[in-house]
């Protein structure tokens, strides 16, 4: 059974489609400063891809950055 969202049938369809969409997707949580936020999915594989990029440098930086005996 569906229910009706009273503010959103105030609303032009196009609208109301827009919002209905977004709130089809998939979204995560992330934490920034104590506050969660909801973001996309792919922007979550993006903040997670830079990250392991990140690590991948300093993991890189400290092998160059190390004196053989």
């Amino acid at each position: 059974m569906a229910k009706e969202i009273k503010e959103l049938s105030k609303l032009p369809i196009e609208h109301q489609s827009k919002i209905l969409e977004a709130l089809c997707k998939n979204y995560q949580p992330i934490e920034i400063d104590d506050t969660v936020y909801l973001i996309p999915e792919e922007v979550n594989e993006l903040i997670d891809n830079l990250v392991a990029q990140l690590n991948d440098l300093h993991t890189d930086s400290n092998i160059i950055g190390k004196k053989e005996d």
